[in-house]
């Protein structure tokens, strides 16, 4: 999980909770054929292990990972090259809002999509248009629940123990509990979305906070 300014994230590294991410390569079995030579983006993919999963998973599929931090892509590249689906898998350390990658069939996002600093039409209309026509995204976010805005607001409280990155990670927690939630009609009208199903992820401690995953495939 990464924000936009390469400056907090150097030399840090951010990994998914293994919990979380099993459920994220679960899901998208769910929505789409194992046996094609899919085109995957792992958006904000961290030490890449929900990217190595992915690539585990979809036997014949070609697996991109992105993060802004190059810490996290160093981690995940050492790990690549001693993973048995490892030649299908590549990491970059780029801003994906300038990543020249795509088109992909696959666009996953775990914990990312509302921390990059880019409007929502910026952001949105880069991920339709790297996605082909009939294209699936799949991403999670916190929810706006009361259990996470309590936890959010310790966290807020704690930052000055902490670093710049760590203040940086809960101010954009906050943003996301207070109306960046995208609903059907948004992703429908403004970016040709089209919601397939949605579902609330439990914490799976009381330190982390629970989550929405939701599945979108785009216009074909």
């Amino acid at each position: 999980m990464t924000l936009g300014n390469p400056e907090i994230f150097a030399g840090r590294t951010f990994t998914v909770p293994p919990e979380r991410g099993v459920r994220v390569v679960t899901a998208l079995l769910e929505h789409v054929d194992a046996s094609r030579r899919l085109r995957v983006l792992d958006l904000g993919c961290g030490t890449g292990l929900n990217t190595l999963a992915l690539a585990a998973a979809l036997p014949r599929a070609t697996v991109t990972g992105v993060d802004l931090s190059a810490a996290s892509i160093a981690v995940a590249e050492s790990a690549r090259r001693r993973h048995a689906a490892g030649d299908r898998v590549a990491f970059t350390a780029a801003n994906y809002l300038a990543f020249p990658g795509g088109p992909f069939d696959v666009i996953v996002s775990d914990t990312v999509l509302y921390a990059i600093p880019a409007s929502d039409d910026a952001l949105f209309g880069k991920i339709a248009g790297d996605l082909v026509p009939g294209g699936l995204l799949l991403y999670t976010m916190p929810t706006d629940a009361l259990g996470n805005r309590l936890l959010v607001g310790l966290r807020r409280g704690l930052r000055r123990l902490r670093g710049p990155a760590t203040d940086a990670l809960v101010l954009g927690l906050a943003r996301a509990l207070h109306g960046r939630d995208y609903d059907d009609a948004l992703l429908r009208e403004r970016w040709g979305f089209e919601i397939v199903a949605t579902e609330a992820i439990r914490r799976a401690s009381p330190a982390q906070l629970s989550h929405r995953l939701v599945v979108a495939r785009r216009a074909s």
